[in-house]
């Protein structure tokens, strides 16, 4: 445990201390009317939701979420002791030692938005490369092909994986993040177009959702290893399960679409981010006759975490057949239907 001006006591106290509260003591309300049983959901915060139990937090719109401090360190965007000094200051009683850091918690005071602008991007994307392929191992073609068509590129400066959200004419309007280094880093480039986000065009009648691009080119590597066309479907990446404006501006721009398949986190946060946007899906799109159907790894909580662990069973022979069998994935329909209807494809 890195060691801090609070004792141990009080260490244990500072990082223990209810979520519920620290959020208070940061400004923030709770919305009433749209907090249910498993969460307190909190206003004019991007889909920030306060789980009742397990003292920790989500937040819809770019996935982060984690226990008070990390709350504290994303609200103020300062260090681990500054956040310790908040809660001893703020909600903890009888902890000394803190010092007074600025506070940006009036609600009434919204941030300007930030101009966005992507990382440089100019040298080869050789270490992305490597990191995709041989840490998260997705199909090399897969990866050469998002290369080739700009949607991946390398960060510059930190070497970074950057995934690129473009618009209709090609202009990048977002840029999700992630560390390709020992450094775990996931986050976006701020300033940028939610409702454009990183995706991999098909040219079939169908759209699949993902959390993250990393997911969405592992379900394209399984859909691979099982001898079919990977390029046919439609992929998005959502940058988390509460995006919902990039999946309509997608659906706008894509009238062939006819069905929609929800490839989220099989979590709690995935399976709430899926069927609130389902919900929205038939209220914006009431003529387009969209079915919409829900599936996600069983043994694993995401599609990567999935397609690392048959590479490793790979090298010991298995196939992706078998590792499919007899059902790795599972195929939710939507309620009031038959079950049996729908089986899973990748």
């Amino acid at each position: 445990m890195p060691q801090y001006k609070y004792s141990r006591d009080d260490y244990y106290r500072l990082t223990n201390a209810p979520c519920l509260d620290v959020a208070r003591a940061l400004g923030m309300e709770i919305n009433e009317k749209e907090s249910d049983r498993k969460s307190w959901k909190i206003k004019g915060e991007q889909g920030l939701c306060i789980y009742r139990e397990g003292n920790g937090w989500y937040r819809f719109s770019d996935g982060r979420h984690g226990f008070p401090i990390d709350l504290v360190k994303d609200k103020l965007c300062c260090s681990t002791e500054q956040a310790l000094d908040f809660i001893a200051r703020y909600v903890v009683n009888g902890v000394s030692g803190q010092v007074n850091i600025p506070r940006r918690t009036a609600l009434s005071e919204p941030e300007k938005p930030r101009e966005f602008s992507p990382p440089a991007h100019d040298i080869s994307p050789r270490r992305v490369m490597a990191y995709l392929i041989k840490t998260r191992g997705i199909d090399p073609e897969i990866v050469k092909a998002m290369i080739q068509q700009k949607m991946i590129a390398e960060d510059s400066v930190h070497h970074n994986c950057l995934f690129f959200g473009r618009d209709e004419n090609g202009v990048i309007r977002s840029c999700a993040v992630r560390g390709s280094t020992e450094v775990k880093f996931r986050g976006e480039a701020p300033g940028g177009d939610k409702s454009c986000t990183f995706a991999m065009a098909g040219r079939s009648d169908v759209l699949r959702l993902f959390e993250s691009p990393i997911d969405a080119m592992s379900h394209a590597t399984f859909t691979k290893l099982l001898g079919k066309d990977w390029t046919a479907d439609h992929r998005l990446s959502v940058n988390g399960s509460g995006n919902y404006e990039s999946i309509k501006r997608y659906l706008a721009n894509h009238t062939e679409i006819k069905s929609v398949w929800f490839c989220y986190d099989s979590d709690q946060a995935g399976r709430d981010g899926a069927e609130a946007s389902s919900s929205r899906i038939f209220e914006d799109f009431p003529d387009r006759e969209l079915s919409v159907m829900f599936c996600s790894p069983v043994k694993n909580k995401d599609w990567n975490e999935a397609l690392q662990l048959f590479r490793v069973l790979e090298s010991h022979g298995v196939t992706v057949r078998e590792f499919l069998a007899p059902t790795e994935f599972r195929s939710i329909p939507p309620p009031d239907c038959d079950e049996n209807e729908f089986d899973f494809e990748p």
